[in-house]
């Protein structure tokens, strides 16, 4: 298969909206804060990541050990990076570190900021990151995407609805459609195909892309072995 290809599927359609819409809002008048969330296997995270590193965004992801500090630290780390500022150690309390995290985003407006497993934040103890995530938001004009699981908007509906209600955006991932696997199959399958083929794998894949990549994989494999430049069901069941 074609790697580092993002196709334009349904839910990458919608998010590019969503992040449009972020960067060309009245930025005075409203927050760059968006949501991006579903269920495992729909592609969230490939999304992100491809995007911010081809738009040339910071991505970062929150892991189940961090804490507040620990948070203020990687966030200085990669605004520092990506601003050229080299890779120095960070010292200070976490409240100094955000100032200074939102003294570099005043600088730099354009920057954009995209935090995957926000679900992590949810946790009672880490409440502070959220409000971290907030202030820079309410005090820079940066857009800031969070990426979360299926129930990431009720969890931070139920944990602050003046949060809630300051999110610009919210893009819900869905499952693949048999059209845009279709288009999949087309974008990054290095072997022909016909429909049916597409109904196999639309059948087959628990409505998750990662089982549609999955399948897919095993059906270029199945034409590697048999020397084939395009590829039938009648192939794979024989």
């Amino acid at each position: 298969m074609k790697e580092g290809k993002l196709a334009r599927l349904s839910n990458v359609i919608a998010a590019d909206r969503c992040v449009e819409y972020l960067l060309a809002r009245p930025k005075l008048e409203m927050v760059g804060l968006g949501l991006i969330y579903g269920h495992p296997g729909l592609g969230k995270t490939t999304y992100a990541q491809r995007m911010a590193y081809g738009k040339g965004w910071i991505y970062m992801r929150l892991e189940s050990y961090m804490t507040p500090k620990t948070f203020a630290v990687s966030l200085k780390q990669v605004i520092m990076r990506h601003l050229g500022l080299g890779n120095h150690p960070v010292m200070g309390s976490a409240a100094t570190i955000y100032e200074e995290c939102i003294g570099l985003l005043r600088e730099h407006p354009e920057i954009v900021i995209v935090i995957d497993e926000i679900d992590y934040a949810f946790r009672s103890y880490q409440h502070e990151i959220l409000g971290a995530i907030r202030d820079i938001v309410d005090q820079t004009l940066c857009v800031v995407i969070l990426v979360g699981m299926q129930n990431a908007k009720d969890r931070l509906y139920q944990i602050n609805r003046y949060y809630f209600d300051r999110c610009g955006v919210f893009c819900e991932f869905q499952s693949p459609t048999k059209k845009d696997i279709a288009i999949l199959m087309a974008t990054v399958m290095e072997v022909g195909f016909g429909e049916d083929l597409v109904d196999y794998i639309a059948t087959r894949n628990q409505g998750t892309l990662r089982d549609t990549i999955k399948l897919m994989h095993s059906v270029e494999s199945v034409a590697r072995v048999k020397k084939l430049e395009k590829i039938s069901v009648a192939d794979l069941e024989g």
